[in-house]
């Protein structure tokens, strides 16, 4: 939850994992800015890609391989969490933490948040997960990460959120990694390190664009589902 008085201020950190993201989540920085400065909330953002520093693209799949796999007791062996600590440490890390995470990028943002304030005291208020795959999630945490994937089954859906695991690590199958699992009750066990927000959002149009403010559904965009959505975790 995030508290808001004129004296607010905030630093909100978009993480992507690829370079290309960067412009894609435009929209949703410039939506984000305003409802923030809107409330008296004076905001920095600022967009880092954590594995776009190994110009060797094999490297990078592994370590974004690794990272995906790490569960929480792990994280100082994340690369990517490692390199977004250091990038928050040197551009600012006094005021409160906001963390945007997109695709692989969601994975370093919340292995940064638990280094962040683990080793360096930072108040981390909550991680936002989109399109991303899922990553085992620490009790600590889990309340303050909200994990957002497109309402859709099967091949339709974000490739990425097939991907990585929430589950014990007695889970070695690979049937627990299919989204058609994501709320079956019974499985505790496969869900035993889920975030406590865990959404679908109708969007439309192929690519799958979250952040788009021309197309949607009805008369509302895709842009404007995904923010609400967002909003009602980090003004909840």
């Amino acid at each position: 939850m995030i508290m808001s008085n004129p004296t607010d201020r905030m630093n909100i950190y978009v993480i992507v994992g690829l370079q290309s993201e960067a412009d894609f989540l435009e929209p949703l920085i410039q939506t984000l800015k305003s409802r923030f400065e809107a409330e008296g909330t004076y905001v920095v953002i600022r967009t880092f890609n954590p594995y776009d520093s190994n110009k060797n693209f094999i490297t990078q799949l592994i370590n974004k391989r690794n990272d995906i796999h790490l569960y929480p007791e792990k994280v100082e062996q994340s690369t990517g969490g490692r390199k977004v600590q250091q990038y928050i440490l040197t551009h600012g890390a006094k005021a409160p933490i906001l963390l945007i995470g997109h695709g692989v990028g969601a994975v370093a943002a919340y292995h940064a948040a638990e280094l962040l304030e683990k080793h360096n005291g930072s108040d981390i208020k909550f991680i936002v997960q989109i399109a991303s795959p899922k990553v085992p999630i620490s009790p600590l945490f889990r309340n303050r990460v909200g994990f957002l994937m497109q309402n859709k089954r099967g091949i339709n859906n974000d490739p990425l959120s097939w991907n990585g695991t929430w589950s014990h690590s007695k889970y070695t199958f690979a049937s627990h990694r299919y989204p058609g699992l994501l709320y079956n009750n019974s499985e505790k066990g496969r869900r035993a390190y889920a975030p406590g927000n865990v959404t679908q959002v109708d969007i439309s149009g192929q690519p799958t664009n979250y952040f788009s403010a021309t197309t949607g559904i009805g008369s509302v965009t895709n842009l404007a589902r995904t923010m609400n959505i967002i909003w009602s975790w980090v003004r909840s």
